[in-house]
């Protein structure tokens, strides 16, 4: 994939969260479960490991530009 900003290629890999991959509008910390602090959305549904094992979602990263694009 072709950096949007930059226009150079990006390296394919993956952001990883324990218990789902969101974006949010405001940081919060990250407990065990989920929950409170404003609008988010799940990025992706892929599990790793079972129900314990965390979350995953492909994400592109551009080393120059210093940006991460992730399509959910």
């Amino acid at each position: 994939m072709k950096c949007p900003y930059c226009g150079e290629e990006m390296q394919l890999g993956c952001i990883q969260c324990r218990d789902g991959v969101y974006w949010s509008e405001k940081e919060r910390v990250i407990a065990a479960l989920n929950i409170g602090g404003g609008k988010s959305i799940k990025l992706n549904e892929k599990s790793i490991g079972g129900p314990f094992g965390g979350a995953s979602a492909e994400a592109w990263l551009c080393e120059k530009c210093k940006k991460i694009v992730i399509e959910y």
